[in-house]
């Protein structure tokens, strides 16, 4: 390739959209420029969803529209953009220096990813219950689709390597469509897509990479639960002895890290919110009690009464976007508006696989307003996460350590 970014490099027919151009007429047109196939010479056979690519030479997202064509005919005249041309198998794109992305978008295309196999019925139904659980909080839940990717794997009667990752790819694009307001979802998938893509040609068989998936599975979750005890213990330690604590909702971290800090003797008491609509605030209150931590269980519209007697707002999270802001649940950015009138800090405490690759890459997470809501970054102190304590500037840093072992 002659022209543009990434030059030298080898990539499929491809350009910039212009205006309100759509991408499929883009595609046509550019089929025609490069390779001198009119639209009667080519066959649309089908379109991708969108990848979107960070590109760190030019720390610059790409937003790709693939579509697969089939040519009528193999005589290609190229024009000034390329130096060369080749028809190539699938199981070579690897071998050869492409510009960033190239075999990610061609996964979009190469099979159709909407038809599900019969083997994997039982899969999609348990992914569709996945969508609905209402109940979980998000560090159970991106554990639970790794689960349901090792299920995928096991189900598969996928007849070679590539076809088993198109079945995992099928379900974990469905599975990133579910909980859009927990980033960990997205990204621990995506970080399971990319250890078995790495592993995808250097395996030998499918029954291979199905045991490269299973071992993935395994050490992803056990990295996101230790991850989530790192990021409770760095935050007992900031507890203050005596201190007054507020917390909203049921996070399975903030009950962690007020366990561990009493286990190590510090003295607190709690302000539990009921946390409506789903109440998960009282569980949490009668968990702490069962501890024999001191608690008050409070309304949540009785926050703006007591929150001059608090010390600290403590918070889980269900996304970190890349500007700092907090996705958690409803009524959390009221209570971080009263903390923040108050001089009470409000921490957040979480992994840093809750800071959103997906918001970081372009793409705004849907948020259920009736579940959850968005808290500016500056009403929040820090994130206390396995790393330390991350402040907003910082989240942005750390996302783009992470996208590079996230496959898009």
């Amino acid at each position: 390739m002659k022209v543009g970014t990434h030059r030298g490099q080898w990539a499929a027919v491809s350009g910039y959209l212009e205006g309100n151009e759509l991408p499929l007429k883009r595609a046509l047109t550019e089929i025609q420029e490069e390779l001198g196939l009119g639209e009667e010479q080519v066959t649309f056979v089908r379109a991708g969803e969108v990848v979107r690519a960070y590109d760190n030479e030019t720390e610059t997202v790409w937003i790709i529209h693939p579509f697969l064509f089939q040519a009528k005919t193999k005589a290609i005249q190229l024009n000034w953009e390329n130096t060369e041309w080749a028809w190539v198998t699938p199981i070579d794109l690897s071998s050869y220096h492409t510009v960033p992305k190239l075999r990610e978008a061609f996964d979009r295309v190469r099979q159709d990813l909407q038809v599900v196999p019969d083997s994997l019925t039982t899969t999609i139904t348990a992914v569709d219950e996945f969508a609905q659980d209402r109940v979980h909080g998000a560090s159970l839940l991106g554990c639970r689709a790794i689960e349901l990717l090792s299920a995928t794997s096991l189900a598969s009667k996928a007849q070679d390597q590539d076809e088993l990752f198109s079945d995992l790819l099928s379900v974990a694009m469905r599975l990133r469509k579910t909980q859009t307001g927990m980033a960990n979802v997205w990204n621990l998938v995506g970080m399971f897509l990319h250890v078995v893509d790495d592993e995808r040609n250097t395996t030998t068989s499918s029954a291979e990479l199905r045991e490269v998936a299973l071992n993935a599975a395994k050490t992803i979750v056990e990295a996101a639960e230790e991850n989530a005890e790192d990021a409770a213990r760095n935050s007992a330690r900031l507890i203050p002895e005596g201190g007054r604590i507020l917390t909203h909702s049921y996070s399975s971290i903030v009950f962690r890290s007020l366990d561990l800090a009493m286990k190590s003797g510090k003295h607190f008491e709690v302000y539990a919110t009921e946390s409506y609509p789903g109440m998960e605030g009282r569980r949490l209150a009668q968990d702490l009690i069962t501890l024999g931590v001191p608690v008050k269980l409070i309304a949540d519209s009785a926050v703006d009464s007591i929150i001059s007697n608090v010390d600290l707002v403590l918070v889980g999270a269900d996304s970190v976007l890349r500007d700092g802001s907090l996705i958690h649940k409803i009524g959390t950015r009221t209570i971080a508006t009263d903390a923040t009138k108050s001089n009470i800090p409000l921490r957040s405490i979480c992994e840093t696989m809750k800071f959103s690759v997906a918001d970081f890459l372009g793409e705004t997470p849907e948020i259920n307003k009736n579940l959850f809501d968005l808290t500016p970054s500056e009403f929040i102190s820090d994130f206390t996460t396995e790393v330390g304590r991350v402040n907003a500037i910082q989240v942005k840093e750390e996302l783009g350590r992470i996208v590079g072992e996230i496959y898009p």
